[in-house]
């Protein structure tokens, strides 16, 4: 007796009728419908083999934490005003108040503001010509200022540009009266 295996599905169907046919009582011979006296097939044997299972296990997503930073920005430098008695124009009480407040007013675009401080004592008399003299400027820093004597101002400026690249100058200031006086000063980066 043969024993045939057994697959799960349609093929396994397809294997059993095949048997079937295989052991209907073909001899060999050439010819369809078979030969007259030939054997019934004999019984076929189905043995079943069992499928395993398969058993997924899902891996863990790792949780992930964000910690958030803190971030102190640093205020810019106070400049101290007080108003002049007899008149309503403010006076800055130093020499470097002077020269902080004129680049503080050059960096919010307050060019009135920085002219009447003393642009027009350093800036020459063409005051739309030194405004478009700061064109390209998008903002001015002050690196480090000293005061020389009671009215002498130096300082590292850093000003950067409408392209993202900083000039650097360097310089002296004289103050007189609460305005720039005078200034001597060159790029040096």
């Amino acid at each position: 007796m043969r024993q045939l295996p057994v697959v799960v599905g349609a093929p396994a169907v397809a294997a059993v009728l095949l048997a079937a046919a295989v052991g209907c009582g073909s001899n060999g011979g050439s010819g369809g419908g078979g030969q007259a006296g030939a054997s019934p097939p004999g019984p076929v044997t189905v043995t079943a083999t069992p499928t395993p299972t398969v058993t997924v296990t899902p891996t863990p997503t790792p949780t992930v934490t964000v910690t958030p930073q803190t971030v102190t920005a640093t205020p810019n430098p106070t400049v101290t005003v007080t108003t002049a008695r007899g008149g309503g124009n403010p006076t800055l009480t130093s020499a470097i108040a002077v020269v902080q407040q004129y680049y503080e007013d050059i960096s919010n675009h307050d060019y009135a503001a920085a002219w009447a401080l003393g642009g027009k004592n350093i800036g020459g008399s063409d005051y739309s010509g030194w405004v478009k003299g700061y064109a390209t400027t998008a903002s001015i820093y002050l690196g480090t200022t000293s005061t020389f004597g009671s009215n002498q101002v130096r300082a590292v400026i850093y000003a950067v540009q409408t392209d993202g690249s900083t000039k650097t100058y360097e310089g002296t200031y004289t103050v007189s009266d609460g305005v720039l006086v005078s200034a001597s000063i060159q790029q040096t980066g």
